[in-house]
């Protein structure tokens, strides 16, 4: 048999691996070439929403995100630590766009109320760019509270568009 010859179902780790390594480097055209042979998983859409979303198909990756289907308990999720260091660090990465970085199915294990929060944060920023304010206030809303800058900076954006439309 040749080498590369033999034939995987699913994801394996090191093709997930690959993917988040070009998604960091920036290679989305491959990193989407691969993840649209991917079985439906949650990191493989959120991942290619991602691609989506840097190429501007804004509806696209709301299509894909609207796929993703969290079990109940992990959108109410795990008890992040609530040490003060990692409060401080939790408060500053808030302000990064650290949602518009890949993810793998062992984070979605392992912190899966951050996972639902940075579909809201990406599906948020889509919203955004489609111009759907209210949308954008419906979504962003319900994690306003969690300091996410973001959320904070679509929400005051959806609001002052709103208000000149009165």
């Amino acid at each position: 048999m040749l080498l590369g010859t033999t034939a995987h179902h699913g994801t394996t780790e090191g093709t997930e691996t690959f993917i988040l390594q070009l998604l960091l480097q920036q290679r989305y055209a491959e990193a989407y070439e691969l993840l649209v042979k991917q079985p439906v998983q949650t990191a493989a859409l959120y991942n290619t929403a991602i691609c989506l979303h840097w190429s501007g198909d804004y509806q696209e990756a709301l299509n894909r995100l609207e796929k993703i289907q969290l079990a109940p308990h992990m959108s109410s999720g795990n008890q992040l630590n609530t040490e003060n260091i990692c409060k401080q660090i939790r408060n500053k990465q808030n302000q990064t766009d650290d949602f518009l970085q890949g993810i793998s199915e062992a984070y979605i294990k392992s912190f899966p109320a951050l996972v639902h929060d940075a579909i809201i944060r990406l599906k948020t920023a889509c919203w955004l760019q489609l111009g759907s304010y209210e949308k954008v206030i419906a979504i962003a809303t319900p994690i306003a509270h969690k300091g996410y800058k973001n959320i904070t900076d679509a929400l005051k954006l959806a609001d002052t568009a709103h208000d000149k439309r009165i």
